[in-house]
């Protein structure tokens, strides 16, 4: 009966551009409205909750874009190489020239020289490029066109488009990219999780 008695009715009403929350009380002969602002109304459970929804949607966005960084830089990495690499065999083509690529791990840099003309340096075909420093760079060539064998080695890119076969791996933390030269004489990605050969 006391559960009847009281019966409490929430609406909104509009008063001078402001939101009141109503309440009524039937058992109170006089019952009496009591103006609630919104500033005191505090925050429903709904609310509380899509904030909470929204926090952990961004910070799984967050911890998601932070992790794997690294295998992404090794990726463009890898894919930038194969792209100046094709470049310069256009041109090899185009100039009937040879081009030799070359690379330092330790300093995780590779370049292109020309062999007959006198391309300058300044050229943007042939300027030094830097790996960048999160992804580690290795190098192996498997056919060596010079009889010295301290010499470091490097790969030669004929004027008919032919190229010394070779590996190179961007290695992230997780994953790595290899670019070779597959049997067909084309560039090729591979990719292998780090530790694999």
């Amino acid at each position: 009966m006391v559960l009847t008695s009281l019966i409490v009715y929430f609406g909104y009403k509009q008063s001078h551009s402001s939101n009141f929350l109503l309440f009524k009380n039937v058992s109170h002969p006089n019952f009496q409205y009591r103006h609630i602002s919104a500033a005191q109304r505090g925050f429903t459970l709904i609310e509380i909750m899509v904030v909470v929804v929204i926090i952990a949607v961004v910070s799984v966005a967050v911890v998601s874009s932070l992790s794997g960084s690294d295998d992404r830089a090794a990726r463009l990495q890898a894919d930038r190489f194969m792209a100046v690499v094709n470049e310069v065999r256009d041109e090899a083509i185009i100039a009937g020239d040879n081009f030799i690529l070359s690379v330092d791990e330790r300093a995780g840099t590779y370049r292109f020289e020309s062999v007959y003309s006198q391309i300058g340096s300044n050229d943007s075909l042939l300027k030094n490029r830097k790996v960048d420093s999160e992804v580690e760079l290795k190098w192996d060539v498997f056919e060596a066109f010079e009889d010295d064998l301290d010499a470091k080695p490097k790969v030669l890119i004929s004027s008919l488009g032919e190229i010394t076969p070779f590996e190179a791996s961007f290695a992230g933390s997780d994953l790595k990219y290899v670019v070779l030269v597959n049997d067909d004489g084309q560039l090729e990605r591979v990719d292998k999780k780090t530790g694999t050969f």
